[in-house]
């Protein structure tokens, strides 16, 4: 369970000097814990003593990092740069098991930044490992999480996924709603996984309409994301805005932008909104956009290195679907995007869904013009103004 600490000596004395500033802090204002290095046993003993307000600071260094991390939402975990604060995987934890937990169950917001995660699983093959490969996990957020915020931070070399936002778990559950911004998602991919960011949100946002165009979703903007599988993956109620992300060589002949259908989570995607993002691949890969369920906008995208700019799909097909299938895609407008430079005229329908275009049809289930009456949600996310 211990950390190996690596901290360069230089840093020791600015690492004294905020121990020190952090001891001053006085009754009734919010604290800084410094943890005593950045192994899973340090960490929480920090987190154990942090209040909702308080930030656990983890110094400067490479770490060994093995078990887990517990906390509950209402702090800020914040290392000292992406660059310099590393928290290295060693143990062979798998889903669910995620580097670091937080519970949302006091209803104030979470923040995570200046941190680099990275996991184990990419470089444990099945070949090496009688139970198969580790599907592990870097940042899990577990119920209806308030207002989060992750960003400056490195998510690398995790087979499942860098963050997985779950709303139908934790202790108070329901949709998650923050903001993922600046961050760098680096080698997340395996046969069926590999996710920069997986969105699970609550089966109860099918009970109610949707809006697009508001803060009330998961927001991920102006990330830099680079050999995944699919960028971001959603599902059961999941809704997000995925804009002004950079997506640098799709490992994998996947969409780089995903959003299931009904699938093997009670319900599919509700909504997403996908625009003004780039995708470069330099080896061509299957599609930029490939939503299977859901409803929302997909536009101003720029796709080069792609066989297909927008794939729409139909989860778990088969030739005996009527329409209309539970969850399908349905209220989706599609306008302004570019695959190579050339406009992309209409959506593509992989060809082994033969009756695809039947179950989602231009004029009923899609449409190829702007949405009326349509506003993107304000750029960017309020919730990065807000911070000093």
């Amino acid at each position: 369970m211990g950390g190996r600490d690596m901290t360069p000596r230089g840093a020791v004395g600015v690492w004294c000097l905020l121990v020190a500033i952090a001891g001053f802090s006085g009754a009734g204002t919010a604290a800084t814990i410094p943890a005593a290095s950045g192994s899973s046993v340090d960490i929480q003993a920090a987190v154990d003593q942090a209040q909702p307000g308080d930030t656990v600071l983890i110094p400067e260094g490479d770490f060994d990092f093995e078990g887990q991390v517990f906390a509950t939402d209402g702090i800020e975990i914040r290392g000292m740069g992406r660059d310099k604060t590393r928290l290295i995987k060693r143990d062979e934890l798998t889903e669910w098991d995620a580097m670091i937990n937080v519970d949302c169950s006091t209803g104030e917001p979470f923040v995570f930044s200046g941190i680099t995660l990275q996991g184990k699983g990419r470089f444990v093959q099945p070949v090496n490992r009688e139970k198969g490969p580790i599907r592990d996990l870097g940042l899990y957020l577990r119920g209806a999480c308030v207002d989060f915020q992750i960003h400056d931070s490195r998510f690398t070399k995790f087979t499942r996924a860098g963050i997985q936002l779950r709303g139908n778990v934790g202790t108070v559950q329901g949709a998650a709603v923050g903001v993922v911004y600046g961050n760098e998602f680096i080698d997340q991919w395996y046969p069926g996984l590999g996710y920069g960011i997986e969105v699970v949100g609550h089966e109860n946002a099918w009970d109610e309409p949707i809006e697009l165009g508001t803060a009330d979703v998961v927001v991920i903007e102006d990330n830099l994301f680079e050999r995944h599988r699919h960028t971001v993956a959603a599902n059961n109620g999941a809704r997000y805005v995925f804009r002004y992300n950079r997506i640098v060589d799709n490992y994998q002949d996947a969409a780089a932008i995903d959003a299931h259908g009904l699938a093997d989570w009670p319900r599919g995607s509700r909504s997403y909104e996908i625009y003004e993002n780039q995708v470069d691949n330099s080896i061509k890969r299957w599609a930029g956009a490939g939503p299977r369920g859901g409803s929302g906008v997909i536009f101003n995208n720029r796709f080069n290195g792609v066989y297909h700019g927008v794939m729409l799909m139909v989860e778990k097909y088969n030739r005996r679907m009527r329409y209309p299938v539970k969850d399908q895609i349905h209220d989706l407008w599609i306008w302004n995007n570019l695959v190579d430079g050339v406009p992309v005229r209409k959506p593509s329908f992989w060809e082994v869904q033969r009756r695809a275009k039947k179950l989602i049809r231009e004029g009923r289930d899609y449409r190829l013009e702007p949405k009326p009456g349509y506003k993107p949600l304000v750029y960017p996310h309020p919730l990065r103004t807000s911070r000093s």
